[in-house]
Parts: C-alpha cells; sequence; structure tokens
C-alpha cells in the first residue's frame, strides 16, 4: 500500500473545545485558508498536518452537527 498524503502526526496532551457554529465556521475558513496559502507556496511545514487535521475534525464536527 502506497501512502496517499501526509503522515499523521499526534499531539499530545488534547483539548476537548466547544465552538458555536458559527465560531466553527470562522475557524474552518481560517484554517482553510491557511492550508490554501501553504499549498500554493509549496510549503511542507509541521504546521500543514497540523491544519489538515483541525480541518478534518471541523468538517466532521459540522456535518454531525447539521
Amino acid at each position: 500500500m502506497v501512502p496517499n498524503g501526509p503522515e499523521l502526526v499526534t499531539i499530545g496532551p488534547m483539548v476537548s473545545v466547544e465552538l458555536e457554529r458559527m465560531e466553527a465556521l470562522e475557524l474552518l475558513g481560517m484554517t482553510l485558508a491557511h492550508l490554501n496559502d501553504a499549498e500554493a507556496r509549496g510549503e511542507v511545514s509541521p504546521r500543514v498536518p497540523l491544519l489538515m487535521a483541525i480541518r478534518n475534525k471541523l468538517a466532521v464536527a459540522l456535518r454531525e452537527g447539521s
């Protein structure tokens, strides 16, 4: 099997935060903007996998909340 994308990163300790739907959408928008910027510059830094993890968790939470 060939990996498709960056390796997963484990960060600890984990923090649990509850956001209102609007706050979650705003955070998702900011995260996507940073990821688009990193992609445009070809950036491969430690922040990219973290931003991707944040994006994924926000997207799942927003889908479950609708």
